[in-house]
């Protein structure tokens, strides 16, 4: 029973960069930068309609540049985030996007809290147990309501569970869930939750990062046809919902009746207001932080940090991630991808080493294999591909491609990551060099998000995720017919679903290690590094960001 819980870079960037970067290992001497394809911007169009605990002390202060004095501003009980990107839902099961769940969950809460060291901690959810293989009991808060007055419950639990796992809600997101079989009310507040075999990283899925396992209020929901108002979500949160202006801002209101009141705030001057403001362009951000306009800024360059740092009442916080950047290649478009050694040819040609230095100034871990470092039987024997386009002429060549191929869509947000449109521009040029042809093509979050939906993210894209288990992360990008997977090995689908119902650490360890070293050999992506999150903040905010790019400000507050 578990116990209980209580480079050398594309013209286009080595012009604004200058210096080139050392080649892979071992290091070479760095050619002639290769020019980067054309992007092309797609058209935006609409999206459609439809945890951490009490905070630590506030970021030490930054060394400063003098900079010119400026009145001091007023109290504040509004903090305005700036995004990248827009919601895309209020519904928790319609999204895969932290932008969205970052907002949703202060409206919404879950089960088990993530803390920001990775150790859970009780959301709605004061104690759990697993009480047999497959069936973990869950004990539930008492006294918490709905924001509509509905009380969080046995029955809202297992309805919210039931409803996320139910295909007919056609959740993009239900992969992560899809090992639990159903949610059963035991009495008022108690749940269990029943999975169709031993699953050693439940809690992982009950988490705010699961999105789809926030808990809503049933009669509400039943109320609207088994959907959630993107004008009116209600949840148990800190917040509630005042408005949504598509493409402008979300505001959320104070939920003066929030149960976690005393126990995040302890006193503290809860700020009144969440404003939520999607700014893709990085320098508009930093503009916005700068004025006064924004409290919080996502995706600092590094090379920008120094002019924050010195700018009175501002400064930069920098947090390792549990994110991933990798280029995926899409096996179902491209017949070229079916090939393992084109795969790998690709895995070849790009300087992943020449990317991390001049266009991320070092900022980030390589990775061999599309895992953290930090998780779970992360296969820490492998190196990561060097950086050798000889090789990948040859594989080409021996794939049947000595001229290359292309032109291939290479699709990508622009400004939702940390330098995502240079990093896609650089693999580009690096791909070319080559002689495989890439469209680059930019899309606003919500056309992104639709794509998703449609399994039609290009022949090959720039997704990013996170996840600390191989679980998380290799299941739901890599396992045949899952919804962000564009891969298929029945070998890897064997290793995967033994891994996902093993129970004993160390034999998973092992599925795992042996997983990563096939997935090393298939090369289905390809891995970039595990970036840092660089956040840019109003420097009278306390507040703490976490590992796991979602922004949780249970806690936060002003100190002036």
């Amino acid at each position: 029973m578990t116990k209980p819980h209580a480079l050398v870079l594309p013209l286009a960037v080595a012009v604004l960069l200058i210096a080139v970067g050392c080649a892979g290992s071992p290091p070479a001497t760095p050619t002639a930068p290769p020019a980067a394809p054309a992007t092309s911007q797609a058209e935006p169009t609409k999206a459609p309609t439809a945890a951490q605990t009490q905070p630590t002390a506030a970021p030490s202060k930054p060394t400063e540049a003098p900079a010119a004095k400026q009145p001091a501003a007023p109290s504040k009980d509004t903090i305005v985030i700036a995004q990248g990107a827009d919601a895309f839902s209020m519904d928790p099961t319609q999204h895969t996007v932290l932008p969205t769940a970052a907002i949703l969950f202060h409206i919404y809460e879950p089960l088990i809290f993530r803390q920001p060291d990775g150790s859970f901690a009780p959301g709605l959810a004061e104690s759990w147990a697993q009480e047999e293989p497959t069936r973990w009991r869950f004990h539930l808060r008492k006294g918490v309501n709905f924001t509509n007055g509905e009380p969080m419950n046995a029955e809202a639990v297992a309805f919210s569970i039931n409803r996320a796992i139910d295909p007919e809600t056609k959740s993009p997101y239900r992969s992560r869930l899809s090992t639990i079989k159903e949610a059963k009310v035991v009495d008022e507040y108690t749940v269990d939750i029943v999975t169709t075999e031993p699953d050693p990283v439940l809690e992982h899925r009950l988490i705010q990062n699961s999105f789809a396992s926030l808990i809503v209020p049933p009669k509400y929901v039943k109320e609207h046809d088994g959907k959630i108002p993107d004008d009116a979500p209600i949840g148990t949160g800190p917040y509630k919902f005042k408005e949504w202006v598509k493409d402008d801002h979300v505001t959320l209101v104070d939920n003066e009746d929030y149960w976690g009141n005393d126990l995040f705030w302890s006193g503290k001057p809860k700020p009144k207001t969440l404003i939520w403001k999607p700014i893709p362009e990085t320098s508009a951000r930093i503009a916005a932080l700068k004025n006064n306009e924004a409290d919080i800024i996502v995706n600092v360059p590094p090379e920008l940090a120094d002019s924050i740092n010195s700018n009175e009442g501002t400064q930069v916080v920098e947090v390792p991630s549990d994110f991933l950047y990798f280029v995926v290649m899409n096996t179902e478009t491209v017949k070229a991808f079916q090939d393992q050694r084109v795969r790998q040819a690709m895995n070849y040609a790009v300087d992943v080493d020449a990317i991390l230095k001049n266009i991320m100034l070092g900022h980030g871990k390589r990775i061999a294999v599309t895992m953290t470092t930090n998780g779970f039987a992360y296969p820490d024997d492998l190196k990561p591909y060097p950086y050798d386009p000889e090789k990948a002429k040859q594989l080409l060549t021996e794939a049947g491609y000595p001229d290359g191929f292309g032109p291939i869509v290479f699709m990508s947000r622009n400004g939702r990551y940390l330098k995502d449109a240079e990093i896609v521009q650089a693999v580009a040029g690096y791909l070319d060099e080559v002689g495989v042809k890439t469209e680059i093509k930019f899309v606003e979050g919500g056309v992104w998000g639709n794509l998703g939906d449609a399994h039609q993210r290009g022949d090959i894209n720039f997704p990013g995720w996170s996840g600390l288990d191989p679980d998380l992360v290799w299941y739901p990008i890599l396992h045949c017919d899952q919804f962000q997977s564009y891969f298929c090995d029945k070998k890897l689908d064997a290793l995967l679903d033994t891994g996902r119902s093993t129970i004993d650490k160390q034999k998973r360890a092992e599925i795992y290690k042996e997983a990563g070293h096939l997935i090393y050999e298939l090369a289905p992506h390809i891995p970039l590094f595990q970036p840092p999150l660089l956040y840019g903040i109003n420097k009278d905010l306390v507040w703490k960001p976490s590992g796991d790019d979602l922004i949780n400000l249970r806690g936060a507050y002003f100190q002036k």
